[in-house]
């Protein structure tokens, strides 16, 4: 819960969390239900939702944590909601095998490693399903704004599904000439083939750009992220 943005500046401790919920607290169990866990070492964890006045929420950590048990923070109603679909998400990804990048691409990509032969194709496609103009997007950081925008608008939860291909190949694109790089494909292992941008000896994942926007819990930010990589590589490689 660390990132994420609570209403309060610091971390409520457990007195101030204690305070807050006799004054105002009231025990939401279905929410309370939501954020139970069981690790494989068979630790159960268990914090706890309170709703609040005014359309917020406290997530109080587990009393029984042992690093800050009983701390919280508190949310608004709209974050917060955001918050449990994002944790369901997570947690349906790694029980499904889709916990990391390429495997939450591989699973829902149309054109799996024959993307980079369809390129031009994807991000034509990606202009008439955003409604956005041919001039708007002209591979600059500038461009991963508007791409970013158009994306929240169309529903982030269609997007795995029916744009995926087509943000991984924009991003890739943007970060290729960047760098002046070329597509290529990587076999890590026999059946997990990818596309990624090669310059080199080095290589820019851009799988992992769009995959970290759609996983987020922030608004996606695709010129942060597509940045982001670029700078690793040119720290990694100059």
């Amino acid at each position: 819960m660390g990132k994420k943005k609570s209403l309060n500046p610091k971390r409520l401790t457990k007195k101030q969390v204690q305070e807050l919920v006799e004054s105002e607290g009231k025990l939401h169990q279905e929410f309370t239900k939501c954020f139970e866990e069981t690790y494989s070492n068979g630790y159960k964890n268990q914090p706890l939702v309170y709703e609040l006045s005014n359309d917020r929420f406290l997530f109080v950590f587990d009393p029984q944590e042992i690093s800050i048990p009983g701390k919280g923070d508190i949310y608004s109603k709209e974050y917060f909601l955001r918050m449990i679909q994002w944790t369901q998400k997570v947690r349906e990804d790694y029980a499904n095998g889709r916990g990391n990048s390429v495997a939450h691409w591989r699973y829902y990509s149309k054109h799996k490693v024959q993307l980079v032969n369809h390129i031009d194709e994807l991000i034509n496609e990606l202009t008439i399903c955003l409604d956005i103009a041919n001039d708007q997007l002209d591979f600059s950081y500038k461009s991963l704004d508007i791409l970013s925008s158009k994306a929240e608008d169309y529903e982030l939860e269609k997007i795995p599904a029916e744009l995926y291909d087509n943000l991984v190949a924009y991003v890739g694109e943007v970060m290729r000439r960047r760098v002046k790089g070329n597509w290529v494909v990587r076999e890590d292992y026999p059946g997990c083939e990818y596309p990624l941008i090669g310059v080199n000896q080095g290589m820019l994942m851009p799988i992992n750009v769009v995959w970290q926007e759609l996983a987020g819990l922030e608004p996606m930010n695709l010129r942060k992220e597509a940045a982001n990589e670029v700078r690793r590589f040119s720290l990694r490689y100059r």
